[in-house]
């Protein structure tokens, strides 16, 4: 009997210790979730959008939520040494965000923010283009700050520009030009988890007027889906197999987004694999994003111009040489025939273009090419970039001769510009902002003659501003170790360096915006 009593006491102590390490695991799991509300959403209680519309998903109007309420500020929450009221101002119901310079308040960011999400979750908006906004500002820049769950710590987040002006203002920022603050990963705006408007620089008061805050989408950059279409392009879902016009079409010509119109596969990838969908084995470079699914298992693939669903990609079947398959959706695509495009190509190049503007360049050296390019792309009045050799004294010299840092040359990106959008200024500040100007000769991990930071200037104006900049940042404490010289011949690269980022989906290693000017 004793025996007995002895084995059920320690059956009954067991059940109690597994009991425990139970509740234990449930108690780690809520404190996990809390903090990564608290650290994603910066503490702010969970505020759904106002209202969702064919073409926006309103996170705020600031007017009143029932008839007879007064407008509260309590969803939005300040920051540094801001003060945030919800007030009528001309007429309007706005959010009224004030502050000082923060030079005489310790250099705290003057913001006010707010959580954005769904159904107590991060709120999902990768159907949308951008943030778009009316605001009365008094001419002071501002930006706008995005972080998701991404952003897990303090001085993470994704940041956009925009000037006032001291009138009204209709104000967009498409999500391209969110630059990552001390974030390695892409912006993903499947997981947002809070917004803050946030004055854009520590030198002068903040005072700004916004009537209403939205997400928006761009619909005349699309075309018009079928609910069908819908189904599957924006929600995500899937046509029966063996179903789809495409299934057993292999004409030569290439395969386009049907929302879009973006080239996306050319026939000679295509291949039968007896799935039940259309299957490639190669896309077009930089036509097609890669992410993981929401079923955390498979890999999702989406047009890398609109976003829209495309299917499914899958490694390790042995079906092609290439041993990859991307299973699309017929209904994701559309297609044009060899014939077709090439007239399309012709009638494109005799057509001159009208409102072609004025433009001007600029040649920057800060590291690997691939990063400065992928910071100038993002930047409003940047019409186009081109990552190559300058400073040097060998001819048309190649990345391998390049790499042993005995030609001289730096890698450079070539910036063409829209003067009237951007300034020369404008876009040196943002070649400070976005890598270490204090290393010599390297970058990073990146270490030799041909990563030296360098301005290549191509006249006077552009040598003072350069030269004006350093000297602003020497002021600050910087030990600068940019070089200013000018400009040599500037060699381009080989083509797949070019657009390198925009191409694989990833972003830089060593080239992070911060804000320093």
């Amino acid at each position: 009997m004793e025996y007995y009593r002895v084995l059920v006491k320690g059956a009954i102590m067991g059940a109690k210790r597994r009991l425990a390490a139970v509740k234990a695991g449930i108690l780690a799991v809520a404190i996990g979730a809390g903090l990564l509300v608290v650290w994603g959403g910066a503490g702010l209680a969970e505020e759904e959008p106002a209202r969702v519309e064919r073409d926006r998903l309103v996170i705020d109007d600031f007017s009143p939520k029932r008839e007879g309420d007064s407008p509260t500020s309590k969803s939005w929450l300040a920051g540094g040494p801001a003060k945030v009221q919800i007030e009528k101002h001309e007429g309007r119901d706005c959010l009224h965000l004030t502050g000082p310079a923060s030079a005489s308040s310790g250099g705290s960011a003057i913001r006010a923010e707010r959580s954005v999400f769904a159904r107590r979750r991060p709120l999902d908006v990768r159907t949308y283009d951008g943030i778009r906004l009316t605001a009365k500002g008094n001419g002071r820049p501002y930006a706008i700050h995005l972080r998701t769950r991404a952003t897990r710590f303090p001085g993470q987040y994704y940041r956009a520009e925009f000037p006032t002006n001291g009138q009204w203002q209709d104000i967009k920022l498409p999500f391209r030009k969110f630059m990552a603050n001390s974030v390695v990963q892409p912006l993903d705006t499947g997981g947002l988890m809070s917004l803050a408007v946030v004055a854009g620089t520590n030198e002068s008061d903040a005072n700004i007027y916004i009537d209403e805050i939205a997400f928006y989408r761009e619909r005349t950059m699309y075309r018009e889906l079928t609910p069908e279409e819908e189904r599957i392009i924006i929600h995500k879902g899937t046509e029966r197999p063996f179903t789809g016009k495409y299934n057993d079409h292999f004409a030569k010509g290439v395969y386009t987004c049907r929302r879009c119109g973006a080239e996306l596969y050319e026939s000679s990838s295509k291949f039968r694999s007896h799935c039940g969908w259309p299957s490639f084995d190669d896309e077009i470079p930089g036509a097609v994003r890669r992410q993981r699914d929401a079923d955390g298992v498979r890999t999702e693939i989406l047009c890398n111009n609109c976003g829209g669903h495309l299917g499914h990609v899958f490694t390790g079947e042995g079906l092609t040489p290439k041993n990859v398959r991307h299973c699309v959706n017929s209904i994701s695509m559309d297609f044009l025939s060899a014939e077709q495009r090439e007239a399309q190509a012709r009638a494109k190049a005799e057509q001159p273009d009208p409102n072609q503007p004025r433009t001007e360049r600029a040649l920057f050296a800060s590291g690997c090419f691939w990063g400065t390019e992928y910071h100038f792309q993002r930047a409003d009045g940047v019409i186009s970039t081109t990552v190559g050799y300058t400073g040097g004294h060998v001819e048309n010299p190649t990345y391998k001769q390049v790499c042993t840092g005995r030609t001289g040359h730096a890698e450079t990106t070539e910036v063409i510009y829209d003067p009237t959008k951007i300034t020369y200024e404008q876009l040196a500040k943002l070649f400070f902002e976005t890598h270490d100007f204090t290393q010599l000769n390297r970058q990073g991990p990146d270490i030799g003659p041909q990563y030296r930071s360098a301005i290549f200037t191509l006249n006077e104006d552009q040598k003072k501003t350069a030269e004006e900049l350093i000297q602003i940042l020497r002021k600050k404490g910087f030990d600068v170790k940019t070089e200013v010289t000018p400009a040599s011949k500037f060699w381009p690269a080989e083509d797949y360096h070019q657009d390198y980022y925009n191409k694989t989906g990833k972003t830089p290693y060593c080239h992070i915006y911060r804000k320093i000017f």
